[in-house]
């Protein structure tokens, strides 16, 4: 079922009010932010008196706003989820890190105590009945409050949360809490932008939900957030899970066989300095279990979509349009884009120990500067299937995910297919991640002769910036 994102695009001025949902043709949409006013990320919170909470939120600090999801809501939602989020400026004219999330904490929380969770919460809570979940990130544009356009819409498809929003069990023990949150600051706007001087506020936020009407399952739904915001780099040895390379490593132990499990995670790259970590496009290789179960390079084909946005001139989109080739050469995210939610689906599994690993060997944090903020958490199902998800990763020893064929030779190994010119560099890795060989242009053969018995994945990388993988058992 098509859920219109502009007829969500039409309301988003509708005044937020007790009832928190609308109707919108075959959808409902349940508003839970509406226009709600940002401030100064390094600031002292903002006075309730100076600046009032909207109603049904909870202030958590400048750049968070919390408010609970009701039954009836819950109750409500259908299989197919979108959530939107919708920006409009106020006095920053940066591109800065924003987010929604949810948090599970125990029933009839009215308010809880961010203080002792990090910087915005960013290690997630010191309070075991809090557990927080990223469900979609994104970075604002550079934008000049004074120009159009002056609102930024994202989507992100959450439909995996619908089991968790109908577990009856769950729910009678645990209210969930949405939080919407805009890191935004100032300072460069008071001087630069008309209408700003001596000003604190940065941004307003709107995010909503939007259902179809009907859901089809019931059942138990395992949710097991393992990591929120985790800052990742190598310079410090506790943001890093193997020494000398940079490594989230998580692992869940599951104690009785499931119909379908995920993996939902969220990492973005950062390091603004020369040189930095979000100028340099890396290879993120997850395993499970030892499985490749995902391989690829962050950033867009293109920042070009998101240029109406930036409105304020800036040195990443510069004055003329890039090509995609110049766009890929540096940019891992786009200042007005979202961040992906990355989902590795396992499917049916057995009740035992699952490891997730995600590698990144060639994040050099030049200047000893950068961080990749990681999100992890893991949903499963004791019946049913999540709705909208169809990766798997290679279960066995010939999967492929790929235009090509891999064919062998005795110990020589090769891609066939048409279109091989379109390959514009190889790499051979093995399951620890480490690259054995990388070359430009098609792969002749690879002899394997020498290499140890195990199991061993190339990656193409091809002229339009996609990642194909091949897995074979040497």
């Amino acid at each position: 079922m098509a859920l219109g994102l502009a007829a969500a695009l039409l309301s988003v001025s509708a005044p937020l009010c007790a009832q928190s949902f609308s109707e919108s043709g075959d959808s409902l949409v349940f508003r839970y932010f509406d226009h709600a006013l940002f401030y100064d990320v390094y600031a002292g919170t903002v006075s309730d008196s100076v600046a009032p909470v909207p109603e049904g939120l909870t202030r958590l600090n400048n750049s968070r706003y919390a408010r609970p999801i009701p039954a009836t809501d819950l109750a409500l939602m259908g299989d197919t989820l979108r959530l939107d989020v919708f920006l409009e400026p106020s006095c920053d004219n940066y591109d800065r890190i924003a987010n929604v999330s949810l948090t599970l904490q125990h029933k009839g929380t009215t308010y809880y105590n961010d203080a002792d969770a990090g910087f915005l919460g960013r290690l997630g809570s010191s309070d075991p009945n809090i557990r927080r979940i990223e469900i979609g990130r994104f970075i604002t544009p550079f934008m000049n409050k004074n120009y159009k356009p002056d609102l930024v819409p994202y989507t992100w498809d959450v439909s995996f949360l619908a089991p968790m929003f109908h577990d009856a069990a769950l729910l009678d023990t645990t209210d969930i809490w949405i939080e919407l949150t805009i890191e935004g600051v100032p300072y460069a706007a008071n001087t630069q932008v008309a209408g700003c001087a001596g000003r604190n506020d940065v941004f307003y936020g709107s995010a909503q939900i939007v259902s179809s009407r009907q859901y089809s399952a019931n059942g138990q739904c395992i949710v097991e957030p393992l990591t929120y915001q985790r800052y990742l780099n190598t310079y410090n040895e506790t943001h890093t899970d193997e020494q000398g390379t940079l490594a989230a490593h998580y692992t869940i132990n599951v104690e009785e066989d499931l119909s379908d499990a995920i993996f939902l995670f969220v990492n973005s790259n950062h390091g603004a300095n020369s040189g930095g970590e979000e100028y340099v496009r890396r290879m993120h290789y997850v395993f499970v279990n030892e499985w490749m179960a995902m391989v690829y390079r962050p950033g867009r084909k293109s920042c070009e979509p998101f240029r109406q946005y930036n409105t304020q001139g800036n040195g990443i989109y510069g004055s003329s349009v890039m090509s995609d080739d110049e766009w890929q050469s540096f940019s891992n995210w786009c200042p007005g884009d979202r961040i992906d939610n990355r989902i590795i689906r396992l499917g049916a599994i057995k009740a035992g120990q699952y490891d997730f690993r995600m590698l990144v060997p060639d994040a050099m944090f030049n200047g000893k500067e950068g961080y990749f903020p990681f999100s992890l958490t893991f949903f499963g199902l004791k019946d049913g299937h999540f709705n909208g998800i169809d990766n798997l990763p290679f279960a066995d020893g010939s999967a492929s995910n790929g235009s090509f064929s891999l064919v062998r030779d005795g110990q020589k190994v090769s891609l066939t297919g048409d279109g091989l010119d379109r390959i514009s560099s190889w790499h051979l890795i093995n399951m620890q991640g480490q690259t054995l060989m990388s070359q430009p242009g098609v792969p002749q053969y690879i002899d394997m002769s020498h290499r140890p018995t195990g199991v061993y994945v190339i990656i193409t990388e091809l002229s339009d910036g996609s990642i194909e993988t091949y897995k074979f058992f040497n």
